[in-house]
């Protein structure tokens, strides 16, 4: 299958560590949303517009040298059921996006409604929580999470300050319970 011209980039566009810069990464003042009222920070009106769509909580995770590395995301969606793909948006200034290349594996654990301080632990807000581990195709997952995936990442493409790194499915399981929602800069839970 062919790819859409939209992914066709210049190698100029990549750098040994994945996505580099890009001409994308400056854009006119006249480029920018309309968000917020006047006097308001614009990117942290987009950041609390964008936080209005609840979304679930997931911690992403990868395996470097026998070291879990992990991060919680809530940028997690599902692209295509044949081939199996996953997306994942990563901060281009977190050491998880270092990790990750082409032909690397990323767990996701999505997280249950009473897994809130481990989202905090991989957030880097808390130490408390101690996180148990199960190791699947050398690929750590949370424990007692709602569903787990295995996926190689494919493809990784420039997403202004966060990369995304597109994966194929190579392991996917649920368990009962419900789960850990957030919305509006907190966590929140399904009504009754």
């Amino acid at each position: 299958m062919n790819e859409p011209n939209e992914f066709r980039f210049p190698l100029s566009f990549t750098g040994p560590d994945g996505i580099g810069a890009s001409p994308y990464d400056e854009y006119a003042e006249a480029e920018r949303p309309d968000v917020g009222e006047d006097g308001q920070d614009p990117a942290v009106a987009l950041r609390q517009t964008l936080g209005m769509f609840a979304t679930g909580v997931t911690v992403i995770t990868a395996l470097k040298a026998d070291e879990v590395h992990g991060m919680t995301a809530n940028a997690f969606m599902s692209v295509s059921l044949e081939p199996p793909l996953v997306l994942i948006s990563v901060d281009r200034r977190t050491k998880m996006c270092s990790l990750l290349h082409e032909g690397m594996h990323y767990g996701v654990s999505v997280l249950c409604a009473t897994q809130a301080e481990l989202s905090d632990r991989f957030a880097g807000r808390s130490t408390e929580a101690e996180p148990r581990f199960q190791v699947v195709r050398e690929t750590p997952l949370v424990d007692g999470a709602l569903a787990h995936f295995v996926a190689r990442v494919e493809k990784s493409y420039w997403g202004g300050d966060h990369s995304l790194f597109l994966g194929r499915v190579e392991y996917a399981r649920q368990n009962p319970g419900t789960p850990l929602l957030f919305h509006g800069g907190r966590y929140e839970k399904l009504g009754a």
